[in-house]
């Protein structure tokens, strides 16, 4: 049967509360192209023209770069720091075609994301989905500060402190942010050498930009699906506050909020199980080398270089702790519905509501979660895991470097 909603409550704000959201995610991803389009013939033509680009610019400043680490690179320790950028720079990539080939999926979580602020059904569910949004913003703001504030040196201050490229006619060059054999043509000509450090620091912003804007998605959208736990969470707790006469419907209407909650969850998890995976595996790999490159950049008393180092390790420690952290907050919400239904009346509820409340017990059993491609759950026992993994593979590190 049909419940109509009798509330008068209507969100007249939802297309300034969903700009909100999303405002920093897409602020940084449609200028590189990936934010989610509807899919008609010209934005599917735009779509790939500007990724192509994109990709291209990409590839021109990576394939040259993997080309010097493996051929030229004789320093162990600078063999070290430029693996860690390429791997920073591989997980670009893959977000990069995973908005691509989700690109559906994601554009269905946006759009419901309008749906849901449209369809709120009183005051308090929006101030609640509001403060879930405004965690997911300061965690994007505080990673976007710690990315930004440790990238920038170490492509633009770095290459100043290092040694400098001595040419034929006895002249010095600053060495470019990203060390490269292009093997076409001599970059060390003027003005090829000058385009080149430019193009190489437009690229990494793009890398950047690219990192962050998906992270700041994965933030608001993850935070949106812990506001639909807190507001079904929220309307269950008030079920007995109301007139009697019409519990089972409210309760239809929880089951309903609890329902398009988990749905949520499953495309979230659906679009960018496989981003979660590349990002805590390939975070722990950076983290080891930044953490070597600070041991060694210590012991040769480089204090400019350390504080660039210990930045960057930083805002890698606090990317993987917000994603699971937020991960654990929403598999958190998830369960608080089984604990509220649990300690209402609902004993003394008349027989077919009490059987529909052990129903919703019996579902919360299982929450719901955000996995690494189905091998792990993003947990503050991750970030765990994370930490102690990294530590191992420094002492391996160090054992090899003796």
């Amino acid at each position: 049967m049909k419940i109509e909603n009798t509330s008068n409550y209507r969100n007249v704000h939802y297309k300034s509360d969903t700009e909100y959201v999303v405002h920093v995610a897409k602020t940084l991803l449609t200028p590189i192209g990936i934010w989610p389009r509807n899919d008609s013939i010209p934005n599917t033509v735009i779509l790939y023209t500007h990724t192509g680009v994109i990709f291209s610019l990409v590839c021109f400043l990576l394939v040259p770069h993997v080309i010097y680490t493996y051929f030229d690179c004789e320093d162990l320790t600078r063999y070290m720091n430029l693996i860690a950028a390429q791997v920073f720079s591989l997980l670009a990539v893959i977000k990069f075609w995973t908005m691509v080939v989700r690109r559906r999926e994601i554009a269905f979580c946006l759009a419901e994301l309008e749906i849901q602020y449209r369809d709120l059904e009183s005051e308090e569910d929006r101030i609640v989905m509001i403060n879930c949004a405004r965690i997911g913003r300061f965690f994007t703001k505080l990673y976007l500060g710690l990315s930004y504030g440790g990238a920038l040196p170490y492509h633009i201050i770095l290459p100043l402190m290092s040694e400098r490229i001595v040419r034929e006619d006895n002249s010095t060059q600053i060495p470019l942010p990203y060390l490269s054999n292009y093997v076409f043509f001599v970059v060390e000509d003027s003005p090829i050498y000058e385009i080149i450090y430019v193009l190489q620091l437009v690229i990494s912003s793009i890398i950047l930009s690219t990192n962050c804007g998906i992270y700041s998605l994965i933030a608001t959208i993850t935070m949106h699906c812990c506001g639909l736990f807190e507001v079904t969470n929220r309307r269950l707790g008030t079920i007995v506050q109301q007139d009697k006469r019409g519990l089972r419907d409210r309760l239809v209407d929880v089951v309903r909020c609890h329902l398009k909650a988990i749905e949520y969850c499953e495309t979230i998890e659906q679009a960018l199980s496989t981003v979660f995976l590349s990002e805590m595996i390939g975070c722990t790999i950076i983290l080891c080398f930044l953490e070597f490159g600070i041991i060694t950049e210590w012991e040769d008393h480089q204090t400019l270089s350390t504080l660039t180092y210990v930045v960057l390790m930083t805002s890698i420690y606090v990317n993987v702790f917000i994603i699971c952290f937020i991960g654990d907050r929403l598999k958190q919400q998830s369960e608080r519905i089984g604990e509220t239904t649990y300690f209402l009346p609902w004993y003394s509820f008349p027989e077919d509501v009490a059987k529909n409340m052990r129903t919703i017990m019996l579902r919360t059993s299982r929450p719901s979660n955000l996995t690494g491609a189905k091998l792990f759950d993003l947990s503050l026992q991750a970030f765990c895991d994370v930490f102690k993994t990294s530590a191992s593979y420094l002492n391996f590190l160090r054992a090899m470097s003796t």
